[in-house]
């Protein structure tokens, strides 16, 4: 499994210099009061990892206020052996860094530092529309199909060239020009995502019950972005006048989603807000589960206050499952005593974003 045996933070949040070894894979416990910098630790490791943060859009609100620029170094023990990543951003520009070298895109180093995160945030998977839902599933299957990335880029990218020419009332030969491009590529993008879907379901469905009583009849179920009964290219061709007056494309990939229901309903109707927080969960543990069992490589789990996201019983039973994942595990808590764990590899407390030894 994914394993971070050392980390330094600088520059990050309200957070001092940070630089820690971990001699073993055992869960991490970061305390402290609300403000003291628990999160900023895991929004480091996850930022990172994905070069995002999973609570601010804008990056540089993350840099610590009159610091120059803000570092973040991880050493990680995978499945290919020891790697060490880097990621700095000074003056609205940011730098990657893979084993000593310069890293060409993100992707490079999430590929080495699969991370999973369950927060306050979370519950957007659910509650922020198809595109939130999209790119979990396209999390899971860059890791679970080695030609999705690129299919996904190659997409993307002829979807924006059509669109360009749509918005430009270019001639319909123009338009048609990207259709085969965009066709074979949302071929691949649709059959890695059918086949992660299927695959995430049948986990789901097992862990789910381990979880929540509640979450018993959840089913998922992956809808492609276009009819079921009709073919893209004749969507493409037929609906190209229509597509002109609003200046996109409606059919395709970009516009799938992940459907999940309950005893025949819409599970985000029925399901009460706690619910949804378990479901969140579920999905989120789900994918980490399948990445282990797929590719023997763990991601690190990131959980953020799950005292104040889940009730006793559902905390206790989330605690009983993890250890069955394999993952190197950081959690954060305002009290050591607030999470009943059978073991604590590392206790971090924090003051005001510094380390209490």
């Amino acid at each position: 499994m994914a394993h971070i045996s050392r980390l330094t933070l600088m520059g990050l949040r309200n957070l001092a210099i940070f630089e820690l070894t971990l001699d073993d894979r055992a869960p991490v416990l970061i305390t402290g009061a609300n403000g003291a910098g628990k999160t900023a630790i895991l929004e480091g490791i996850h930022l990172l990892a994905s070069g995002r943060s999973f609570r601010e859009s804008r990056l540089q609100r993350l840099q610590q206020w009159q610091s120059p620029q803000t570092t973040l170094f991880a050493q990680v023990d995978n499945r290919l052996g020891c790697q060490q990543l880097g990621w700095q951003r000074q003056k609205q520009e940011t730098t990657l860094r893979l084993n000593g070298e310069n890293a060409r895109t993100q992707a490079e180093l999430a590929w080495h530092l699969p991370v999973q995160v369950f927060s306050p945030e979370s519950h957007d998977l659910l509650i922020n529309g198809p595109s939130e839902r999209r790119r979990f599933l396209d999390w899971g299957a860059f890791y679970q199909h080695p030609h999705f990335l690129l299919a996904w880029r190659q997409y993307q990218h002829a979807l924006r060239q059509r669109n360009h020419a749509l918005r430009a009332n270019a001639p319909d030969k123009e338009v048609a020009l990207w259709h085969l491009p965009l066709l074979q590529a949302a071929e691949q993008v649709d059959a890695a995502r059918q086949a992660y879907c299927r695959a995430l379901s049948a986990v789901a469905s097992k862990l789910a019950v381990q979880i929540s009583d509640s979450l018993s009849d959840i089913s998922l179920s992956y809808h492609r972005g276009w009819s079921e009964d009709e073919n893209l290219a004749d969507i493409l061709a037929h609906h190209l006048d229509h597509d002109r007056q609003l200046g996109y494309t409606q059919a395709g990939p970009h516009r799938a989603d992940l459907k999940l229901r309950t005893q025949g309903r819409d599970a985000l109707h029925v399901f009460s807000r706690g619910q949804q927080k378990l479901l969140a969960l579920t999905l989120m543990l789900s994918q980490a589960q399948l990445l282990s069992e797929s590719m023997a490589e763990s991601p690190i789990l990131l959980l953020d206050d799950l005292c104040a996201e889940l009730d006793y019983e559902h905390r206790a039973r989330v605690l009983a499952v993890l250890p069955q994942l394999g993952a190197q595990l950081f959690l954060t808590a305002i009290d050591v005593n607030s999470l009943p764990l059978t073991t604590i590899g590392y206790h971090w407390h924090l003051i005001q974003g510094k380390l209490q030894t």
